[in-house]
């Protein structure tokens, strides 16, 4: 007979997960997948004990991964979009003229505004953390800025911006479960979200004043940086076809992942065309790898 479960049931899953996690992964080192399975076992024998069949487990266990699928699918060619950006020269070109025009003092600012807007735009994190992302930590290399600063206001500008972008799979789909409408449940958002943000507006401003590089050494980078990209690449303005693809089908709500993969295609065509890169060339790319460049 089934029953709802009560306080222990529910929550020592949980606390299992944890110890063996803290545990096997802390102290001891082991792979966190099999103590995940662990805790998983745990978790089967609290539904028996609540009298969920085999089956029904197994039923929930499909429908949860059907829940997922799209987000691992959208992580998955968020791999190819980086690598093809990459050897279109899309990415390269955001370094070349961002280093021109960035000031040390203000990267890590810009750096959590950019991957902001670019997420409310684009509705995904890990769209913007890996395309403008990945611009803004290597002019930010260039410029001699602090480069775990940098990497983590990306991080939290990219998700400040999908918790209230309306093209989030994730803001779309927390009203649904609680039965709320979207934008009401942003509007909720903003009383968290704002003040965090205007928070670390401030946090990222004073750490660019006191973090900003006073190296003699990093003109010199810089101009190295701007060399190797130039002999490298050959710029041209079509360069920004892949993410205009991507914020046209944001703008107008088009399916996230075959827009992606559309601005993959455009981009690996450019990295043919415009840049010289052989089929193999651009086949290694997807998972950018310096190595893939042959000769």
């Amino acid at each position: 007979m089934k029953r709802e479960p009560n306080i222990f049931e529910a929550f020592s899953p949980i606390v299992v997960m944890l110890i063996l996690l803290a545990v096997g992964y802390g102290v001891y080192g082991f792979n966190p997948e099999p103590l995940l399975i662990l805790s998983s076992v745990y978790a089967g024998m609290i539904a028996l004990r609540l009298g969920l069949s085999w089956d029904e487990m197994m039923e929930g266990i499909q429908e949860k991964i059907k829940q997922a699928m799209p987000a691992i699918l959208i992580l998955i060619s968020i791999g190819i979009l980086i690598g093809t950006w990459m050897i279109s020269g899309t990415i390269p070109m955001m370094i070349y003229y961002g280093l021109q025009v960035i000031d040390p003092t203000f990267i890590v600012l810009i750096a959590f505004v950019v991957s902001a807007i670019i997420s409310i735009v684009t509705g995904t994190s890990w769209g913007s953390a890996g395309t403008v992302g990945v611009a803004l930590m290597g002019i930010a290399t260039g410029l001699g800025a602090n480069l775990p600063a940098t990497a983590g206001a990306i991080v939290a500008g990219a998700y400040f911006g999908d918790k209230l972008s309306p093209l989030s799979d994730t803001t779309n789909l927390a009203p649904i479960a609680a039965g709320s409408e979207l934008y009401e449940h942003i509007r909720h958002m903003l009383w968290t979200t704002v003040p965090a943000a205007i928070i670390s507006l401030l946090v990222y401003l004073f750490v660019g004043f006191n973090l900003s590089s006073g190296n003699v050494e990093t003109p010199e980078t810089m101009n190295k940086m701007l060399r190797t990209l130039a002999e490298m690449f050959e710029w041209n303005l079509l360069l920004l076809l892949p993410p205009i693809i991507i914020l046209y089908g944001s703008i107008r709500k088009k399916p996230t992942l075959p827009t992606i993969i559309l601005s993959s295609f455009i981009a690996a065509i450019l990295g043919k065309w415009l840049q010289g890169f052989s089929a193999t060339d651009i086949f290694c790319f997807f998972g950018f790898r310096i190595s893939c460049i042959h000769g």
